[in-house]
Formats: C-alpha cells, structure tokens, sequence
C-alpha cells in the first residue's frame, strides 16, 4: 500500500483510542501487508521530541491510550488478529523506545522506567505472551530464505508459542524461545535479541547485528565465556540463553546490604567480593582473549554470573562489539555504565585488545563497592587498601592505551588477563591477610589505639604472605613484578621490626612507671632474669638499670612523671604514625632517578624509614638513660616529625607537578586535575607543625636551665597535644587521607619513570653493529 506511513498508524490508533472520527482507518489498517507495516515501522520518529513534533501528541499519552484500548475487557471487533498483532509490535515498539530515552537523555536507572503506573517491563511482558503479537514478530522479522539460508534455517526452527519477554536494550528487546519440539532432539532455550524496529534506518547498527554471527558465532563448550551464537540476521540476533544475573543486578543486590560509612574515604573495599569475582572476571577475559581476541563493551550489563550451590563459579560475557552509544553514534547523554568503556573507544569507535583493559580494571573497581572517579583515575579507597591493588588499577585504567602496563610488569599479549589474574589474585591475599588482624567491634577499636600485640601478628602476618610470593616468582621472567615483592616484603618486614620495637617500648614505659608506682614490681621476668644473672633485687634488671644515671632514681613517682606521661603520649601515635600511614609505601623506584629527583626521594625515603625507629629512640633514652633528658627529646621529636611532613610534600608535589605536565601538558589521567583533597591533608600539617616546634623548643630549653619550674603542667599539656592531635586526628582520622594522596604521588613517580625511559629509547639513535647496547641502570 503506497500510503503506509508512521503518519498514517498514529491516525489510526487515534481513531481506535476513540480520539478522531475517522471510520475508515480500522479498513485500511486490516488492508495493510507485512511490507506495509515494516514501512510504517520504519517511519516511527526515534525520540520522543520528534515524536511530538511531526504527529502533534505526547508519545507517553499515545502508549497510554494505546495500552488502555489494548487492555479493554472486550475487543471492539473492528480490526482483525493480525492487524491487532502488529498494533501491539507498535505498542512495544514505542515502549522499548521511551525506556531507551529515558535511559540516554534523563540517566533513569533501568528498572526506574514505568508507564501507567507500570514497569516497562510488566508491560512488555503482556504484549509479548500474546499470540498475536508472537505472530506478527515471526513476520516481520523472518529472513527472506534467498538472501540468508543459515538465518532463515534456525528462525524456522522457533517455537514462536514459547515467546516471552526478557529485558530490553539500547536499541533492542530481548526475548526468549524455545526450538520446536523434535523427536530424539532436547529442546534448546534461545535468547532471541530484535533490534527496535526505526534503528534499521542505521546502516551501521544493521551491519553490526547482521555480521554478529560471522565476527562471535559458532558452538561453544560449557568452559568458554561466551554464548553461542547460532545466526543473525539484519535485524535480531538468536543466541544460547544464559541462566544467571547480570553482574550489575548482582552487585546492586550487595550493595543493598552495605552501610554508608561517615566519610566515603573510609567506605570499606569489598575484600570479599573482589576475591570471589575478580578471578572469574579474568579467567573469563582470559578465555575471550584466546578466542576471540577482544569485547569492547564490557560493562556489569553484559556479563552473565551463573551460580551453583548459591555461589559464583563462572562469568559468561555477552554483547561483544563496540555499543554505538558510547560512540555517539546514537545521539543521548551517557549511559551510567559508559564509565566502563575505554576513552578511544568512545572517540573514535574503535576498540582492540588494550580497551578492554581499561574496562578491566573499571569493573574490578565496581565490584570493590566503591563509586567509580573520574575516568582514567583510581578512587582514593584503595590507595588506602592496599599499594599493589592500586598500582594494579592504575595499570587497567590509564586514560592513554599506551601507558597501561606500564608498570606492573605484565605482557600485553594475549595471555595477559591470566597474569594480571595471577597479580591480581596475590594483593587480595595481602589484603585479606590484612583484614585477619583489623579490629571490627568498638572494643577491639579502642585496644587498637594501643600498641600491642596485634599490631605485630598482623604485620607478621602480611610479611609472610609476601615471602612466599617472592619464592614463587620467577625473577628473569617478571622483572619488575619481583622487584615489586621484594620492596613489599622489605617494607613488611620492617613495619614488623616496628610494631615488635614499639610494643616492647611501651612496655618498658608501663614496667618503669609500674616501678615507680611499686605496682607489680615482683614481676616474674624481672625476678627469672635477676635470678638467671645472680642479681639481687636491689641491684636491678642488668643493663637497664646500669645505664641509669645516678641522678635518676627509681622508685620517685612524683618526680619521674612528667617523663612517663610524655614517654606513653609519644609512643602511641609514635607507632600509628608509620603504620597507618608510611608502613607500605616507598618513594623508591626499580629505576635510579638522578639529580633533584633522586635527593628528593633518598631524603622522603630515609624519613619514612626513620619513622619507624626515631619514636622508640627518643622516647627509651630519656625513660631509660636520663629522664630530664625529655625536655630536649620531645622538642627533637617535634622538629622530626616536621622534617618528616617536609620531606614528604616536597616529593609528592614535585611528583604531582610533573605528572600533569607529562606528555606537552597530556599529563598523567591517573592525577587528577587540580587540588588533591588527600594530599592536601598532609599540606595542612606542615605549618601546624613548625609552629607547634618553636613553643616546644623554647620551654624545653628553659626547662632544661631550670628557667621555668612547672614541668608536669608542661608535661601535661603536650601530652593533652599529642593525645588530641597526633593519635585521634593526625594518625587517626588524617590517616587515610595522607596515605591515598602520598600513595597517587608515589605512584605517579613511579610510572614517570618507566613513560619517560620508553621516550628516551624511541628518541635516541640506533646503535651500530659494532657498539654494544647500554642496558637501563636500574636498582634492586
């Protein structure tokens, strides 16, 4: 029919919701062929503006009307079954196109959308069980046998009566199909994806559905994450139907269970769930990488978690392809899950085996619970978690292809998702041998407070974990990965060098004030050892009370308090100082740094170090030595701790700096613009604690000269200082912020250094067949 047209079924429907007195537009609706109503399909207007527009009515209070005349309880007769069947394909059409819109230009969630006080899914659910619109989707969408033998073959093969509803997509509706019974032959369950029938205007969706078949199709065992696809055609796609959730109603479903922590920086990383779906997220990518090479739209959406026994064992990963509204091939605002899809991806359309890194790593993100940053950035949470899972991440998500595994020591080759597996699955053992240890009640947060001998299993703990990574590494082959283990398993061993050395300090403190006190003095160690020794009890503990000065006498409770009060007031926030902020990072890199940068890394590097042991040191002299000694330790701890500060921001910064002005001002994506919240932290300490120094200078002095008298009120008020200051706020709560933005720097460094290697090679000279080639100088 000449005049089938969009125009011409808006009319019609208008006449059928009782709007117009056309009486002939049922006539000609009944008179209209398969190929007639495709045309008039295809003139539908795509968004809901144009909609309105052209045929002068809202496209939401058409599928009202139309879904009122569709539930009335009695049918008017005027029209016939078929014709009622593809009334009711337009119908749906129009919702799968108001739910797509609503989703690209109003970022509404998925299940957020509804019509008529109904779910857009509740509705489609109806208009595909019906029969009749089962029948005009078998017409409308079968392949002519003469251009497609192998499409036209298996849409043959569909039980059409077992039609039902799914989900619906960006530009399509998913439903599902049983095959037609056979004898001797099981019958298959298919997902049956039609694309909405205005997007065949596209050239190039319609080739991307059509070639689906040719580009992913084929059998597939039960071991491969992917679905088998058995054809396509230019406007549906029949594949496997998978059992299972998406991975993003799975982790929705978690998150429901989460509290929202008091700052967001303090919003815990799902340990759990990283190490149950990271390994079958990798093992999957793996696969996909062996068989098909990449997917360039992997988002929670498209991946399939299929359970046994209620847990995860597998992912199956569906959708592959470039998605054109990330390419902006579709016009809307991005889709929530377009922060999943690598940046040259969305600029030019074209994917390959580095995007999916990038989509790696976003979605690892995801499934820590924590909300994504600005792309091409790792949120601060993990910085705080772990290094290596962050220097990882950083790995995945550089915003430029070409920077990402840099650093970590993984091949880009087809087996690198089996590697970054392997990595991958050796920080979530540091992080879960970490959690082991972590207080989870009010009470064990308090004891946390103080160093005890948790702190020491828990760092014990974490270095043996490391030890067993660095025996299993094969060196020659993983250079930088074992360069990697080695600084981590140094730098464990000696947080647990610290935690032992601040325990026993305190302990000390608390056995002198103990002695003072005449409290406890009867202790067994003390009276095993004096025994061991043949020391008597007025002689005291060997070595310790023989360093005494004589001036110092012990028991003198009055007199030796002040020493005591500073000596614990120190010791605590001593040891919390460098585990919770300095004990697993390093400014060291595999690569010597020369000039400047190397002065400011040895000088970061030996006060982070120094961190560890200058608290125990000032504080045992003058508690062991001489204890009018603290009138000059505490003003030198003061000083330290603001050299310490000093020496910190002065290569973060500097590393900050130069990672923005990386690449002719490109810089680094993985530093955000502008000012690090974090970091800045750190900045607000310094001058804090300068000017904290120059008053503590002073009195100390002064109280070493005997020029001011009241000692324990001193005492007492720098104690009051380190309590509120250093262990609640700088070590406590700071803590985090510190530890992520010194972390970003360090990294940040770090991965200038390997860029700036590689834009050394490419720019010097090739060498001569006679000259030997210079290995990079790098350090162990």
């Amino acid at each position: 029919m000449a005049n089938a047209s969009a125009k011409h079924l808006v009319e019609a429907c208008a006449h059928l919701a009782g709007r117009t007195d056309e009486r002939d537009a049922e006539r000609k609706l009944n008179g209209w062929s398969v190929r007639d109503w495709r045309t008039a399909l295809l003139d539908v207007p795509l968004d809901e503006r144009a909609y309105a527009d052209r045929f002068l009515v809202d496209r939401v209070v058409e599928i009202e009307r139309l879904w009122t005349w569709w539930t009335a309880p009695e049918p008017d007769g005027r029209v016939t079954p078929e014709t009622a069947g593809y009334l009711g394909l337009f119908l749906l059409t129009l919702i799968s196109m108001h739910r797509s819109d609503r989703m690209r230009y109003h970022g509404d969630a998925y299940e957020a959308v509804a019509i008529a006080n109904q779910s857009t899914d509740a509705l489609c659910t109806v208009l595909v069980a019906d029969p009749r619109v089962q029948d005009a989707i078998k017409r409308l969408y079968a392949p002519p046998p003469q251009k497609d033998r192998k499409a036209a073959s298996v849409w043959g093969r569909v039980d059409f009566s077992t039609m039902a509803f799914h989900r619906g997509g960006t530009t399509s509706f998913i439903l599902t199909v049983d095959t037609v019974p056979q004898p001797g032959v099981r019958t298959s369950r298919y997902a049956l994806k039609c694309l909405i029938y205005p997007y065949l205007r596209n050239p190039a969706i319609v080739k991307a559905t059509s070639d689906y078949d040719r580009a992913f199709g084929g059998e597939r065992d039960g071991d491969s994450p992917l679905v088998a696809v058995w054809a396509s055609h230019d406007s549906w796609i029949i594949m496997e139907f998978l059992e299972g959730a998406t991975l993003a109603d799975k982790l929705r479903e978690v998150a429901k269970g989460r509290k929202d922590p008091k700052s967001e920086l303090l919003r815990p990383v799902d340990i759990e769930q990283l190490r149950v779906l990271g390994p079958l997220l990798l093992n999957a990518m793996a696969a996909l990488a062996k068989e098909v090479g990449h997917h360039n739209d992997l988002t929670p959406s498209n991946i399939i978690v299929q359970e046994e026994n209620g847990a995860p064992v597998r992912m199956k990963l569906i959708d592959l392809g470039v998605n054109f509204l990330h390419t902006r091939t579709l016009v809307g605002a991005e889709s929530r899950e377009s922060v999943y899809i690598a940046p040259e991806v969305k600029a030019s359309g074209v994917g390959g085996d580095l995007a999916d890194l990038y989509s790696v790593g976003m979605v690892l993100i995801a499934i820590g619970g924590i909300p994504h940053s600005a792309p091409g950035t790792v949120p601060d949470q993990f910085y705080v978690a772990s290094v290596g899972l962050a220097r990882l991440l950083e790995d995945l998500v550089d915003a430029d292809p070409e920077q990402r595994l840099a650093v970590s020591g993984i091949d880009p080759g087809r087996g690198r998702f089996a590697e970054i597996r392997d990595l991958f699955a050796c920080e979530i053992e540091v992080l879960e041998a970490a959690e082991k240890e972590r207080p989870k009640t009010p009470y064990e947060r308090l004891k946390h407070l103080l160093p005890g001998v948790k702190a020491v299993n828990r760092q014990r703990d974490i270095w043996k974990v490391r030890r067993r990574q660095a025996e299993r590494i094969d060196e020659r082959a993983h250079p930088m990965r074992a360069h990697h283990l080695r600084q981590a398993r140094g730098l464990k061993r000696w947080a647990f060098a610290c935690a032992l050395i601040s325990w026993a300090t305190l302990a000390l403190i608390l056995t002198w004030w103990s002695r003072d006190l005449d409290f406890f003095w009867q202790a067994k160690w003390v009276e095993y050892a004096n025994g061991l020794l043949n020391r008597s009890e007025d002689q005291g503990i060997l070595f310790l009370d023989d360093i005494r000065a004589a001036d110092y006498p012990i028991p003198d409770a009055w007199d030796n308090l002040p020493v005591r009060i500073v000596a614990v007031s120190y010791a605590i926030p001593g040891l919390r100082l460098y585990m919770n902020v300095f004990a697993d990072m390093t400014p060291r890199s595999a690569l010597r740094r020369r000039g400047w940068r190397g002065v400011r890394t040895a000088a970061a590097s030996f006060m982070m170090r120094g961190a560890a042991i200058y608290p125990s040191v000032y504080i045992l002299l003058p508690t062991l030595v001489q204890r009018k000694w603290w009138f000059l330790f505490s003003p030198l701890g003061v000083i330290t701790v603001a050299t310490l500060i000093t020496a910190c921001l002065w290569f973060a910064l500097d590393a900050n700096a130069r990672a923005r002005a990386w690449d002719g001002g490109k810089g680094l994506s993985t530093v955000p613009k502008g000012e690090i919240m974090t970091l800045q932290r750190l900045v607000s300490w310094q001058p804090t604690a300068w000017l904290y120094a120059v008053p503590v200078v002073i009195i100390g002095i002064f109280l070493y000269n005997d020029r001011l008298q009241d000692e324990l009120m001193y005492a007492i008020m720098i104690a009051l200082i380190n309590i509120g200051i250093q262990t609640f706020k700088n070590t406590g709560t700071d803590a985090p912020y510190v530890r992520a933005g010194l972390t970003r720097a360090i990294l940040a460094a770090e991965r200038l250094d390997v860029l700036e290697q590689r834009a050394a090679k490419r720019k010097a000279p090739k060498p001569r067949a006679d000259e030997p080639v210079k290995e990079a100088e790098a350090v162990g």
